[in-house]
């Protein structure tokens, strides 16, 4: 699936959210995302498979 089609339905449920005023779900959401990115980039070991040591 292209990433195109990806962005499009997402901004529009971000835009959704901030005006119907759940802006805290848009932001609990986005610190989600965030925290997630940076757990795979600091516990991610180039050449070690998921269940080796």
């Amino acid at each position: 699936m292209p990433y195109d089609t990806v962005s499009g339905p997402g901004a529009t449920l971000a835009a959704t959210g901030i005006v119907t005023g759940y802006l805290w779900l848009v932001v609990a959401g986005l610190v989600l995302v965030v925290v997630g990115a940076l757990l795979i980039r600091f516990t991610f070991r180039r050449g070690v498979g998921p269940v080796e040591r």
